[in-house]
């Protein structure tokens, strides 16, 4: 987010023209929208390091002039990639919190005639409850608190349009307000997952190995070709990649968590809007910055 969005926002936010239970969905809304398929980032990193893992693997396999030898490294390859889930069981239901939750954040907090969305808010309750629940039962987790969901499972029967809208912000405040405490525990476990040896080893193991595996290729295939030598340096700028969305995913997870937790003040009248545009801005150029390496990924 440039410089003149930022100010933009600030004097949006500090502008006295527009209520403060609309303008604080408004802000709400979009920042929901800036976390929906955050959590889809994570598995996005260990997608790219897979296909990563499998272009390299595929150029040591050509190594071998032998038929048979060659097809073993290509069914290696294949039974790899068929069992490749690097993302523990805790950790992926994380993730699918994270993202119930967003989605059911953008929805209570859209434009969209409350009472018609009643059964979404009931589906994303149950499964968000659900979740948390299993997520609860993993052994040595720090528990998530329940009853998020069931906020959004409670029956919808409202009448005019004005009663309508001061239920939805009544509810998107108490929603918001119940949910910090998940979302911060959501946030520290990505961060921590994201932070581990273990996530740092399997980014260095592909590092080296693609190395380890051209340099086999380039001598039992010498003199090597300039279109294998382009998809070494291509490898090598896609592992750089993902080191650079590991880090950049990291900070923005701990700045969802800031910002989430400053929004909560607001819905809860201890701060202004104004007071806490520093800290969306700061959750929003990070969210940026992911996409734009993703889509770097999706070029290559």
């Amino acid at each position: 987010m440039n410089k003149f969005i930022y100010y933009f926002l600030l004097l949006y936010l500090s502008s006295g023209c527009i209520s403060v239970s609309v303008q604080q969905r408004q802000v709400v809304n979009q920042f929901a929208s800036k976390t929906e398929n955050f959590a889809s980032f994570p598995e996005k990193l260990l997608t790219e390091l897979a296909d990563i893992r499998e272009a390299r693997g595929i150029y040591y396999a050509n190594s071998f002039t032998d038929t048979d030898t060659h097809l073993n490294e290509l069914n290696a390859i294949f039974n790899e990639r068929m069992n490749d889930n690097k993302i523990p069981g805790k950790v992926k239901l994380v993730f699918s919190i994270l993202d119930e939750y967003a989605k059911a954040f953008v929805l209570l907090s859209s434009d969209a005639p409350f009472y018609t969305q009643s059964d979404l808010y009931g589906r994303f309750g149950v499964n968000l409850e659900s979740l948390t629940a299993q997520y609860n039962r993993i052994d040595g987790v720090n528990p998530i608190p329940t009853g998020v969901g069931n906020l959004l499972s409670e029956s919808l029967d409202f009448g005019t349009r004005t009663y309508l809208l001061s239920q939805q912000y009544k509810a998107l405040r108490k929603y918001v307000s119940q949910a910090d405490t998940l979302v911060s525990i959501l946030c520290d476990e990505m961060v921590s997952f994201l932070s581990s040896k273990g996530m740092g080893k399997i980014i260095d193991n592909e590092e080296t190995g693609v190395t380890e595996s051209f340099r086999f290729y380039f001598t039992k295939r010498s003199p090597p070709a300039i279109e294998s030598e382009k998809e070494y340096i291509h490898l090598m700028e896609r592992v750089e990649i993902v080191k650079q969305l590991q880090m950049q995913t990291i900070r923005a997870a701990k700045n969802l968590k800031i910002a989430h937790k400053k929004l909560t003040d607001v819905m809860t009248k201890k701060k202004s809007l104004k007071e806490i545009a520093e800290d969306l801005n700061n959750f929003y150029k990070d969210e940026e910055q992911i996409r734009k390496l993703l889509l770097k990924i999706d070029k290559k």
